[in-house]
């Protein structure tokens, strides 16, 4: 009788990943990236934030999804979310976490041969992702100015109870990106930088540095305190859902309205 509890114990527990559910896995997210070519075809050069003007200087390919809960554990080996699904995004994260999860989802691409050894996965820049919401259109938001539309296109406090619909349940961009309004708040590569004319014109990622006096100062570890998040969530109105909306967070933050959406890049890009 012990040995037939034990054996159902065992069937009932969570069981690891096999090798071959793992690679399917990175294989889904290596293919549900879209390529960005600025100034190429529909993808125009130049955007703008605020009152500046960026010129993107490199193509890129941006992750149609949020990261997936499933794809996040069999990268991490744990699901730190909230609201749990496996095609859920996946939320309760820091910044460096969402950095070490590009560090080593790109060594398993790698290894899998999904990608190129100067290929990396990592977070976008702030430049980055306001390009790929705004999908080439100078409106509030990808689909026009008019509110009323956005819950064909978001999650928001309208219309969510939780984080709890997987990916790609609300209509895509016109670039094939889905939940850019709202889902959740995604983590960005830069460091809070309150006025937008500060940052770099090509595109790259602001990284503050000591003698930056408009924002905070780098902790004393040499970690950056302040990050960027981009989206809007589903705890949000929908006037916070705008293409051009960003909030100031504590690196350290974990929020189940927090998560990352990912870009496949060049390594030293």
């Amino acid at each position: 009788m012990n040995a037939l509890l034990v054996t159902l114990a065992l069937l009932g527990a969570e069981q690891p990943l096999s090798v071959s559910h793992q690679n399917e896995l990175l294989k889904t997210f290596r293919d549900e990236f879209v390529a960005i070519t600025p100034g190429t075809g529909k993808f125009p050069a130049e955007a703008t934030l605020g009152a500046l003007r960026v010129k993107l200087a490199r193509p890129f390919a941006m992750a149609k999804y949020e990261v997936t809960q499933n794809l996040w554990e069999a990268v991490m080996g744990a699901n730190p979310s909230r609201w749990q699904g496996p095609r859920n995004s996946v939320e309760m994260l820091s910044r460096a976490e969402a950095e070490e999860f590009c560090k080593r989802v790109t060594t398993k691409l790698r290894a899998a041969k999904l990608i190129d050894a100067d290929q990396v996965v990592r977070l976008p820049s702030e430049a980055e992702w306001e390009y790929c919401a705004r999908a080439g259109t100078t409106t509030l938001y990808s689909f026009g100015d008019d509110v009323a539309l956005l819950d064909k296109h978001g999650w928001h406090t309208g219309n969510a109870a939780g984080n709890d619909p997987p990916v790609g349940a609300k209509a895509p961009n016109p670039w094939g990106l889905y939940d850019m309004h709202g889902y959740l708040w995604e983590w960005c590569a830069d460091d809070w930088q309150a006025d937008l004319a500060k940052l770099p014109p090509d595109g790259r990622p602001y990284r503050r540095d000591a003698s930056d006096k408009t924002s905070p100062s780098p902790s004393t570890d040499g970690a950056q305190k302040d990050g960027v998040l981009r989206s809007g969530s589903w705890k949000d109105k929908a006037e916070q859902l705008a293409s051009g909306s960003r909030r100031r967070a504590d690196a350290t933050l974990r929020d189940d309205a927090v998560g990352l959406r990912c870009v496949l890049g060049k390594t030293g890009d």
